[in-house]
């Protein structure tokens, strides 16, 4: 067996995942039963060697839960500095694009269909990275189990 076979299905049933009813953030951005895993990263310095005003943050990742159990539905809320234009999240070079709810919010619902038992009970990086309308960015990668 080829574990590189195994790479492609999870990006691709991650990547293919199929947005179904908006998520509504909740008025306190914490823990809750639509998010049981909250990540606040540490400040670091930018990606990108353009430092300008405004630089673009990602100030709290909101998972569904860090073990995506499949087939199941996964939710990701991206919390932001308000001159982030758009979020992707990104594994093993495909890509899915987080859609701007509102200034400094974005939501993504989806429904992962099941996976084959070799690619379960793994961990892999997820890489969330915000970028402005310059072209700025920051990165953050989590670990996401499947199950």
């Amino acid at each position: 067996m080829w574990p590189g076979i195994g790479l492609a299905i999870v990006a691709s049933a991650l990547a293919i995942a199929q947005t179904t009813t908006p998520v509504s953030p909740g008025p306190n951005p914490s823990a809750s039963p639509e998010y049981r895993f909250v990540y606040k990263p540490t400040p670091t310095a930018e990606s990108t060697p353009f430092p300008g005003p405004n630089p673009p943050q990602i100030a709290e990742i909101d998972l569904s839960d860090a073990t995506l159990v499949t087939p199941g539905i996964v939710r990701v809320r991206v919390l932001t500095s308000d001159a982030v234009a758009t979020v992707v999240a990104e594994t093993f070079g495909n890509t899915i694009a987080i859609p701007k709810k509102e200034l400094g919010l974005f939501t993504f619902e989806g429904y992962v269909g099941e996976v084959p038992a070799f690619v379960k009970n793994r961990t892999y990086g997820v890489t969330f990275t915000a970028t402005t309308s310059d072209g700025r960015n920051a990165t953050v990668t989590l670990p996401l189990t499947l199950k």
